[in-house]
């Protein structure tokens, strides 16, 4: 994917990214703007999504950009525009984020309910392969125990990633943030499943996984990249042994990673089993 920013749009290959223009601004950020907020949207697409922030319906909010689980974007509002994406919010003593942040969405259901020995979304979806864990600020139910979250694909991951890197270059965000940081007292959002370090490592260049470095594939017969974390799931392509990768996030034994190119650049992301890494 190659992301470039011009005139305050985001632009991919060369074309404008698809607009859903939001009427829901607030006149204009300073620049430089010193922070980035990510969300997830709660729904079930990005352009549902977008489409919300465009309705007559909607009593008020917008963000940025929403991206896809399939790493498609969506902008809904100029990178030099307010958008009204953080709602009460404070953080570095800065009241009111909306007029000092760039609100990103990504497409995710959030936390899920329990249905027996499944998990699914307020609309009765079932998530076949939940995050689970406990919310960092107490989960939404009261339940105190891990619950089901939808996890993020490492396509709109990596996506996130790249997107967020111009976006520091640009516009010179100092500090990325959750949802959940600067309104901890009613948003869960982006929420577990998002890996916070690693992505904020990622976009301000450092290296990832929990140890900080990365892996290198250790099997003489190569290994499997799936497009999930278990067998059952499809095989992408046999990484040949001594690629390196770089993880993204975990799933029990699997990982979902990023595979580096010659140059040490993230080319293709999918699921390995850490078994086979060094």
């Amino acid at each position: 994917m190659a992301f470039a920013i011009s005139s305050n749009q985001l632009r991919r290959d060369g074309k404008p990214v698809t607009s859903i223009p939001s009427p829901y601004t607030d006149g204009a950020l300073p620049s430089p703007t010193r922070f980035l907020v990510m969300h997830f949207t709660y729904g079930a697409s990005a352009r549902s999504s977008a489409e919300w922030f465009q309705s007559k319906a909607n009593k008020g909010s917008s963000a940025h950009l929403v991206i896809d689980r399939d790493g498609s974007v969506i902008q809904c509002v100029r990178f030099d525009k307010v958008a009204w994406h953080a709602g009460k919010s404070t953080w570095r003593g800065l009241s009111g984020l909306n007029h000092h942040s760039i609100g990103i969405e990504l497409a995710n259901w959030g936390y899920l309910n329990p249905a027996g020995t499944e998990w699914k979304t307020y609309t009765g979806l079932t998530i076949a392969h939940p995050h689970m864990a406990r919310h960092k600020n107490g989960n939404p139910n009261g339940v105190k125990g891990p619950i089901g979250w939808e996890a993020y694909p490492p396509v709109q991951f990596q996506a996130a990633v790249e997107v967020v890197r111009l976006l520091v270059e640009k516009y010179g965000v100092e500090e990325i943030v959750g949802h959940d940081d600067v309104s901890p007292d009613r948003k869960w959002d982006p929420g577990p499943a998002f890996d916070m370090a690693h992505f904020r490592s990622l976009v301000f260049g450092g290296r990832a996984d929990s140890d900080g470095v990365g892996l290198t594939v250790d099997v003489a017969e190569g290994l499997n990249l799936r497009t999930g974390p278990g067998t059952t799931f499809p095989v992408v392509r046999l990484l040949p042994s001594g690629t390196l990768v770089e993880p993204i996030e975990r799933d029990g034994r699997w990982l979902s990673v990023s595979v580096l190119n010659a140059q040490g650049q993230p080319s293709q992301t999918g699921w390995v089993h850490d078994h086979y890494l060094s």
